[in-house]
């Protein structure tokens, strides 16, 4: 990629329907911007512009101990580029296992790193992967992967997006089985690892309370598809205006 096609990607999102100002975005030579430009441009539906920018950044080792006050960290910088490459492999191309494999070095980073990222969904993306070993007929794999996640992490209780999209997978696969209470009742166990609220616990009530046991999964499924909250606690930026 020249300078020239560089900076028609940074204008090109800096003038987009979701603008980003083009001082933040324009330094070639930092990958983190190279890391935004990529992702927005994906956003924008610039899939040659995307894969074209977010290849550059993809061999660079991420700073594990990048933990900054605002803003993303490098770790998790690598995790979403990672992650998007993964999906334009997979939806433009249909190459799934290089997809897989994408997710698994992206998986590997979040393992890794120690800290909350604020937007990435740690768990989420080990998560794609076994959808993505699904379609390619590897659905048995995928089974024996959520199955020794949950043994990996039996000893860590509490909020665990690993034990949650553990027993998530393992619910789905008991439904297309038509063994809808069992679904039921591994979804029931996942939210004992998710960051519950209060619109979340009365909706897990409600369907607790359905005797059906392929409504009862139905409205249990619903659950999952609501971001009740995040995952890890973020910082709340604190502006001092007394300079």
């Amino acid at each position: 990629m020249d300078m020239q096609e560089w900076q028609a990607y940074v204008k090109k999102v800096a003038n987009s329907q979701y603008p980003v100002p083009e001082g933040m975005i324009k330094n070639y030579d930092d990958w983190r911007c190279r890391s935004i430009v990529g992702r927005m441009l994906y956003v924008l539906e610039d899939i040659e512009g995307a894969i074209a920018v977010l290849l550059t950044v993809k061999d660079i080792k991420p700073n594990l101990q990048d933990v900054p006050e605002k803003g993303l960290s490098e770790a998790e910088h690598m995790v979403l580029c990672l992650r998007d490459i993964a999906e334009i492999i997979y939806k433009v191309m249909g190459n799934v296992p290089i997809a897989i494999t994408y997710l698994g070095h992206a998986h590997q980073i979040c393992r890794a790193y120690k800290h909350p990222f604020r937007s990435a969904d740690k768990g989420g993306v080990w998560h794609r992967s076994l959808e993505l070993m699904e379609e390619i007929g590897e659905t048995d794999k995928a089974i024996a992967k959520a199955e020794a996640m949950l043994e990996e992490e039996k000893d860590n209780f509490g909020k665990n997006p690993y034990r949650y999209y553990a027993n998530i997978y393992l619910a789905k696969q008991a439904a297309k089985a038509e063994d809808y209470a069992k679904g039921a009742e591994l979804i029931a166990e996942a939210y004992k690892y998710y960051p519950v609220n209060d619109a979340c616990l009365k909706d897990l009530a409600e369907a607790a309370t359905i005797e059906n046991a392929k409504a009862r999964y139905e409205k249990y499924a619903h659950c999952t598809t609501i971001q009740y909250n995040f995952w890890e606690e973020r910082k709340v930026a604190v502006i001092d205006r007394s300079k």
